[in-house]
């Protein structure tokens, strides 16, 4: 136990991915049985988070992060209105151009779990990886590969017939320019796991509520390319005012 620690702590992000996947693949395929495995899943993040973070040292720092509820109202104003705002800017491009939403839609009761239980996931990609990446990487950088790793993540639900590569691929273009966008509203809340969930639930709740029956393959188009666009932004007013003390130093080793 004492030598796996020890591998686990001189490589940290290579154990976190390896831990993060094995525990979510591992009950992915169960989902057809009872959508409570598929709940277990989405803390595959956390676990090797913490897994990870118990073996090198870095728990409090993480555990900081996941109690860190307490910041400025505007992170949480961001975290739960920019994604409305791009389905809603998303929504006048539709009927803009002849296309026609009908009211708004609901969201069920697991998807008000979801909503919360996402934090199973943000422990993991905004609590441990974009930080641990973000000592090394830039900014735009380490969103975009915390982003490729959130998306293989999610690879075994694109390995059936009715998604393909097509549907992986649309998905991954949606998430890439959201996980840049994440990291700096993240960043700028000191990688507060609350605003990144709150973040990441208002993500997968704005579409259905309002682009209702839209056809997925033009909304994850669309507002991919809307989130492209406000990611630049958030980057490049990042850059300029710097409003943040530096991020403290992690081990970042592979």
């Amino acid at each position: 136990m004492t030598a796996l620690r020890g591998v686990i702590a001189r490589h940290p992000i290579s154990a976190y991915v390896v831990i993060a996947f094995a525990f979510t693949w591992v009950f992915t395929p169960l989902v057809g049985i009872s959508v409570l495995f598929g709940l277990v899943a989405l803390f595959g993040p956390a676990v090797a988070a913490i897994v990870v973070t118990r073996a090198d040292g870095t728990w409090p720092e993480l555990k900081a992060r996941l109690t860190g509820w307490r910041q400025h109202i505007g992170w949480y104003a961001l975290a739960l209105g920019i994604p409305f705002a791009v389905a809603g800017t998303a929504r006048l491009i539709l009927t803009a151009s002849g296309g026609n939403v009908e009211g708004f839609g609901a969201i069920s009761a697991i998807e008000v779990v979801i909503f919360v239980l996402v934090i199973g996931e943000e422990i993991g990609w905004r609590g441990f990886l974009q930080p641990r990446l973000r000592t090394r990487w830039g900014l735009a950088s380490a969103g975009l590969l915390t982003g490729a790793v959130w998306v293989l993540w999610h690879l075994p639900i694109y390995l059936t017939p009715d998604q393909g590569i097509l549907g992986f691929l649309q998905f991954a273009w949606w998430v890439m320019p959201l996980a840049v966008m994440m990291g700096v509203v993240a960043e700028g809340a000191r990688f507060s796991v609350i605003v990144a969930t709150v973040m990441h639930g208002a993500a997968n709740i704005a579409t259905p509520i309002l682009l209702p029956g839209v056809d997925r393959s033009w909304w994850l188009l669309v507002t991919g390319a809307i989130y492209a666009v406000v990611a630049v932004v958030l980057v490049l007013a990042a850059h300029r005012r710097m409003v943040h003390a530096p991020i403290p130093a992690t081990v970042t080793t592979a």
